[in-house]
């Protein structure tokens, strides 16, 4: 009954604590109270009530703890339980939240549980055993000043009451000390029999404190003090609660130590009871009686799990360790040290590795900016190393752990240490080349989808400097050298470890790497916990991206990927619906149109990176390079196409131009539709599958992007490039440029053109003014070169870029002759996928301007004559999606009821494209939808009108449909 008696009062006391610990932090409605009132009164006198828990708890603590054998061994237990139990659960609440940003910083919060000593996060725990420290001290028989010194810690009690604040620094975040003394008087409680004294001296400590804390709201005079009594070192505090202690000792036995300090640490855990914060923010539970519900639930949870935790801890397992520590600390010091010493040199091949990989999560951050500052903000820039070891310290960490899982992993397979740490060392320099390299031509990282080149790996080879290439060959010939002597001479088999061992490191990797495809599934325990580590996936900024995430991990957060969010309202019967509204507008479109899309040639002709850059705000050259393109632009149907991509994204626009389908549309984890999307569908619609014949032509490598599966799946029947069956002819370059010229494209295109005489449908992508721009490749740069250039712009590579694009204009000036003189109908659309990334414009300021191509629809003569007009309504300004609208209008075709649709979207929506003012010069992809009017005037979807949203609503319908829905339109669309 006296066991049963104990553990109860044990059980009512750390509730008690518990409240004093977690109900005043949460910010509560009553805790804002500071005048003089009687409510503040109240407020101060129970706040203090609740306080005293503590300085019981302490008290007992150091009563029942000092009389305990193995002191060391109790001390060790206990700081490693807490670090344990404090980690483990700051993990598991980084599992279940990805909010915690709106009350807490996650990593703070998690070093605070990793160095809880030095972070002073765990003052109840800490400052116990350090006053188990000082007792073992004061208490020694040789030690003399034992009762001066006790005298001491009272007087400097009772000193702090005249001053505030504290004049010792004990305040609410700073009790560790305090604590301790506190711990060190609970030791050295005697149990006496004159209860009626202590009585009396408690309730009088009691009464004086109420009285004080009552009285203090009133006494304030700037209301700065009001809380100065209430607060654990308050002397009339310290004496009720030693009392107390003095009174119930008699019905107390020892505790179990560690359910209490598990509990302790679960209450004191600072990103616990952020989550419990959160969970009043959420629910706005800031009332008293819901915040004390709450809290008694949170510490039942907290009482509960500290005594499984406490079951789990004296398991088998545990035990054995545990056994250890006993045996290690009752050993003399100078053998201690000797046991430390050898177990770090065993650990030190393992050392060495997290060190090392750490090393590399590091430089490959780092290597991924260009200076010594970065933006993660448009508002805001930080020195690199301060912003990579100052705020970016968990992704960091989290990094080095996935490179050590794959060293270990290596080594485990192969049961070499030096194998595993020179692969992972070369393979890592090799990604961060690789991610350097194509920021430097792409201005975006490596993407999972890159890996689809692998098939053009030639190609892609290609590209890189000989200088590089000759480094890393040397760099790798090294590496299997300095391999194989450390393997011969320094063989470190032991820290491979066993076949367990080893077999847990196999499979640790791979499931580690597993996780990145639940990374942007929303709530879910791996979105949660990347989001708590402030993982920013940055879709629409990839190369902001790997500057704050490192490139591995803005690599991983591309796995992930979903296709589209579903817009409100689908369902078969909307989408049935939706058909039968179109079908209806199909019908009076072409009440006025005479001709059959099927039966006109169409070619679609995506010129590489095709630009005039006098548009540069900054940029002047000595002539146009373009004239012949200008004057097609503004005899014809013309102007300026907005890209959704800079420097980059060739085969989005490509994929928009086919299909009608807006990328921004698409959900931010699918920047490449062509290598993520298209071969995951078994239907894909496209403008060649309205034609009995479908051709492709790419002066290059067809593997690139996935063309070769991507054409055939959009219904293209025929596709000719560098290796094909159906050869690339007349293959001429210019001075000493690379790649195949646009003369050779457009003599292809004719080929084409001669020996078909139905309807055909052409898609030509040009590949002669791809980067690099700074390789002198032409000659004659005089006549365009360029006179200034804006701030941070290369000028070499804008002439280059420059005499290439006139190279352009000539061939098709001979194009456009040719075309004219075929008696068939031919209706081209020209236009250039993007800016090259060779301006150093700011792309808060520039951006529209940065992602304005030229384009131009021009029907040849006898296209014209049977029907096919140019126009000039909204032509200004339009994105590759409406290509297959403008297309069908120019040459007077009729229409489905899906090109009618893209026919109203064309005409009454603004340009749907991406935030073209995303900050940095990157590829925003799929970031938040920008429209752009007629006149150049940037809107957000909010700005639109009611008509316009039910219409963009409509068209987000299909395109999910068919992308990422049921499919329920696909069969009509043909």
């Amino acid at each position: 009954m006296r066991r049963v008696k104990s553990n109860l009062l044990w059980v009512a006391l750390m509730f008690w604590v518990g409240i004093a610990q977690v109900y005043w932090q949460l910010g509560l409605h009553i805790a804002n109270y500071s005048n003089a009132s009687l409510h503040t009164s109240a407020f101060e006198i129970l706040k203090g009530l609740t306080l005293l828990g503590s300085d019981i708890l302490i008290l007992l603590l150091g009563y029942f703890l000092s009389q305990k054998g193995h002191r060391e061994s109790t001390i060790v237990k206990a700081w490693l339980n807490t670090l344990v139990l404090g980690i483990l659960a700051s993990i598991l609440v980084a599992f279940s939240t990805n909010q915690l940003a709106k009350v807490t910083v996650f990593h703070t919060d998690f070093f605070n549980a990793v160095f809880p000593l030095l972070r002073n996060t765990y003052p109840l725990i800490f400052g116990s055993l350090l006053g188990l420290i000082l007792t073992a001290v004061i208490n020694n028989q040789k030690f003399v000043w034992r009762r001066p010194t006790l005298i001491g810690i009272w007087l400097l009690m009772i000193v702090s009451l005249f001053w505030t604040p504290n004049i010792w620094g004990w305040t609410s975040d700073h009790l560790t000390l305090f604590y301790a003394l506190l711990f060190v008087l609970g030791a050295n409680i005697k149990q006496e029999n004159r209860q009626q004294k202590w009585f009396l001296i408690t309730c009088s400590s009691l009464l004086s404190m109420v009285v004080l804390q009552g009285i203090m709201p009133f006494m304030s005079i700037d209301g700065q003090t009001v809380s100065r009594f209430t607060t654990p070192t308050n002397i009339f505090t310290i004496l009720a609660a030693y009392g107390i202690v003095k009174l119930t000792l008699k019905h107390l036995r020892q505790p179990n130590w560690r359910s209490l300090y598990s509990y302790l640490t679960l209450i004191e855990n600072t990103a616990l009871l952020a989550s419990v914060q959160l969970t009043f923010k959420l629910h706005n539970a800031y009332g008293s009686l819901k915040s004390g519900i709450i809290t008694i639930i949170f510490l039942l949870f907290a009482l509960a799990c500290a005594y499984i935790w406490c079951g789990l801890s004296t398991g088998d397992f545990a035990k054995h360790r545990l056994q250890r520590i006993n045996s290690f600390t009752s050993r003399p010091a100078e053998v201690q040290l000797q046991l430390i010493k050898k177990q770090l040199y065993a650990w030190m091949p393992n050392i060495s590795l997290g060190m090392i990989s750490y090393l590399i999560a590091a430089l490959s951050m780092l290597l991924m900016n260009d200076g010594f500052s970065v933006s993660p903000n448009v508002d805001a820039t930080y020195n690199i190393f301060a912003y990579t070891f100052g705020q970016r310290e968990l992704l960091l960490l989290f990094t080095a752990f996935l490179i050590f899982a794959v060293i270990k992993f290596i080594q485990a397979l192969t049961n070499r240490y030096w194998v595993g740490v020179i692969s992972v060392i070369a393979i890592s320099a090799a990604f961060i080349v690789a991610n350097h390299e194509k920021i430097v031509a792409r201005n975006e990282p490596i993407l999972p989808a890159d890996l689809a080149m692998v098939r053009v790996a030639k190609n892609l080879f290609g590209m890189v400097d000989g200088v590089i290439w000759a480094i890393a060959l040397v760099s790798l010939a090294l590496l299997i050298a300095l391999t194989v002597w450390l393997e011969k001479t320094h063989p470190l088999r032991n820290a491979v470890g066993g076949v367990t061992q080893r077999l847990l490191f196999v499979l640790l990797a791979p499931c580690l790497f597993a996780t990145a495809f639940l990374w942007n599934h929303q709530n879910t325990p791996f979105n949660n916990l990347m989001a708590s580590i402030d993982d920013q996936p940055m879709f629409y900024n990839q190369l902001s991206g790997a500057r704050i995430n490192g490139p591995l991990l803005q690599f991983m957060n591309k796995i992930d990927v979903t296709v589209m969010v579903k817009p409100a309202g689908y369902s078969q019967q909307t989408m049935t619906a939706i058909v039968h509204k179109y079908h209806l507008d199909a019908q009076q479109i072409n009440r006025q149109r005479t001709n059959s899309f099927s039966k006109q040639t169409i070619i679609f002709n995506l010129s590489e990176s095709f630009a005039n850059p006098q548009r540069v705000p900054g940029v002047q050259l000595k002539s146009n390079p373009v004239p012949y393109i200008t004057k097609l632009r503004k005899q014809n149907t013309g102007g300026l196409m907005i890209s959704s991509g800079y420097g980059g994204g060739t085969a989005n626009m490509e994929y928009m131009a086919l299909t009608g389908f807006a990328l921004t549309n698409f959900s931010p984890t699918l920047p490449t539709p062509y290598t993520q999307l298209v071969n995951n569908l078994k239907n894909n619609p496209s403008i060649a599958q309205q034609f009995k014949s479908a051709i492709a032509i790419h002066p290059y490598n067809g593997a690139f992007y996935n063309r070769t599966e991507v054409y055939r799946k959009f219904g293209i029947d025929r596709f000719l490039y560098l290796g094909s069956k159906y050869p690339i002819r007349h293959q001429k370059k210019i001075d000493r440029s690379p790649y195949l010229s646009d003369q050779t494209s457009y003599q292809n295109v004719l080929d084409q053109l001669t020996n078909y005489h139905g309807g055909r449908f052409i898609n030509l992508v040009t590949m002669q003014n791809h980067f690099p721009y700074n390789q002198h490749f032409y000659n004659e740069i005089s006549k365009y070169q360029a006179t200034k250039v804006s701030a941070g712009t290369d000028k070499s590579s804008v002439n280059d870029f420059a005499t290439g694009i006139h190279h352009t204009d000539e061939a098709m000036k001979q194009f456009i002759t040719a075309i004219d003189q075929i008696k068939k109908p031919i209706t081209v659309v020209f236009y250039g996928d993007h800016l090259p990334g060779i301006y150093g414009n700011e792309m808060t300021k520039d951006g529209l301007k940065l992602h304005e191509t030229d384009y131009f629809i021009y029907s040849n003569r006898y296209a014209r004559e049977h029907g096919a007009r140019n126009y000039k309504q909204k032509t200004a300004y339009v994105a590759p999606n409406d290509f297959i609208a403008m297309a069908a209008k120019q040459t007077n075709s009729k229409v489905n009821w899906y090109q009618a649709l893209l026919t109203r979207v064309y005409e009454q929506l603004p340009v749907i494209t991406e935030d073209v003012q995303a900050s940095g010069n990157v590829n925003a992809y799929n970031s938040n939808s920008r429209f752009i009017t007629q006149k150049g005037k940037i809107l957000k979807e909010n700005q639109l009108t009611k008509k316009q949203k039910a219409l963009l609503h409509d068209y987000r319908l299909v395109q999910y449909d068919v992308t990422a829905g049921k499919h329920y339109v696909v069969k009509t669309m043909k």
